[in-house]
């Protein structure tokens, strides 16, 4: 058992809870409020230090490259439409140990097929930390993941195999998912079952379709393609959503921003990050991911990302909903985490103060399933002990 008292508390809705204290028994969140008590409990002192729900990358290629980025198992790109494909068989626990993205507070992530296929596999919902990737995963598929940007032309491009345009990657696009409303002739093989499988929770919203596009013109050719489907859609990358707004906002459509530390893409593109997080008082979900285009960045870059949107106004809860229960929804966990409330799984973050106001706030103590995993300076943090 756990407590943490005297904290300030980030629920991950919108509401701060001051000096509250945490309770924490068997992995789960037990209790929430003031002057708390159990003896059986370990105490952490969490006055004049910040809680926060653990922070959920959904949309993530940790854990499917290797350390020099030579060995890519997420892009399977000997055809451009891999729907029957599984990430959890790309997952590598030990490669995501190296990175230890839980001393940042990112606790989970939504591992994703990368961008070079137009349909590249489905996705699934893993904790940061664990004994192996089986303790690791959470729910899977929690999504289909794809990609309409320039790295699928250039991949099948240089091979002068289709598609080698943007009409190309749309054409096979609305092939895919008009899949269903093709009739079969006699025996249906194992690979044309997959795809009707996934496909048929994709259009039943069991699942949401996340696709990266990252200009207007892409955006818009995708919000064209898709109209005719009631699906939930998760547009990523999203550079230039802020010139489409309105579409996006009517048909209430969720949005990932890419990684906004590479200035060369943030200035072509001139990102407002304000007007894209003003879709959440639309009702949109609006999060961000730290991996970019070409394979994921440092993991302090994802703070980074979320002082982008501290910086040009846009408030601090407003972003902690961003890092936590908004991703939470939109992989279909937000049952179990996403925020602190009393039954969910007891993952959180302590910070010395808001790393979202203050940069040089310091991650003090990591918290996966009720067990500390990370504690700064101690020297003791918990390391994955399967093969």
């Amino acid at each position: 058992m756990l407590l943490i008292k005297n904290g300030t508390v980030h629920v991950g809705n919108g509401k701060v809870l001051e000096n509250h204290d945490i309770l924490i028994k068997n992995g789960k969140i037990s209790r929430i409020g003031k002057g708390l008590d159990c003896q059986e409990a370990k105490i952490i002192d969490a006055q004049y230090k910040h809680v926060f729900p653990g922070f959920i990358d959904p949309v993530s290629s940790y854990g499917c490259t290797d350390i020099t980025f030579s060995l890519k198992d997420h892009d399977e790109i000997s055809n451009p439409v891999t729907p029957e494909l599984k990430i959890k068989y790309a997952f590598n626990h030990g490669e995501i140990l190296v990175e230890e993205l839980y001393k940042v507070g990112i606790t989970s992530i939504g591992a994703a097929p990368g961008n070079k296929n137009i349909i590249g596999g489905q996705m699934a919902a893993y904790r940061t930390w664990g004994l192996n990737s089986g303790k690791m995963l959470m729910k899977e598929p929690v999504g289909l993941k794809g990609s309409v940007i320039r790295n699928v032309k250039e991949t099948y491009g240089k091979r002068n195999i289709s598609p080698m345009t943007r009409m190309g990657i749309f054409n096979e696009l609305e092939k895919f998912l008009s899949f269903n409303e093709k009739e079969s002739q006699g025996e249906v093989d194992w690979k044309t079952a997959e795809i009707r499988g996934i496909l048929t929770k994709l259009l039943e919203k069991e699942i949401p379709l996340f696709i990266t596009a990252n200009t207007s013109t892409e955006i818009n050719a995708l919000l064209d393609v898709t109209k005719e489907y009631d699906i939930n859609l998760v547009i990523v990358g999203a550079y230039q959503a802020h010139r489409c707004l309105e579409s996006i906002k009517e048909r209430n459509i969720s949005v990932v921003i890419g990684e906004q530390t590479d200035y060369t893409a943030k200035n072509y593109n001139d990102t407002d990050l304000y007007r894209i997080a003003q879709l959440q008082k639309e009702g949109n979900l609006v999060s961000f991911t730290l991996t970019s285009n070409y394979g994921p960045e440092g993991k302090i870059k994802y703070l980074w990302n979320a002082i982008e949107f501290y910086k040009v106004g846009v408030d601090s809860e407003e972003i902690v909903k961003m890092m936590t229960s908004n991703p939470a929804k939109m992989l279909g966990i937000d049952d179990i985490l996403g925020t602190i409330e009393e039954g969910k799984l007891a993952d959180l973050v302590i910070y010395s103060n808001n790393p979202i106001e203050y940069y040089k706030s310091k991650p003090l103590y990591t918290i996966v399933g009720g067990e500390i995993v990370y504690q700064e300076g101690s020297g003791e943090n918990a390391t994955n002990k399967e093969c």
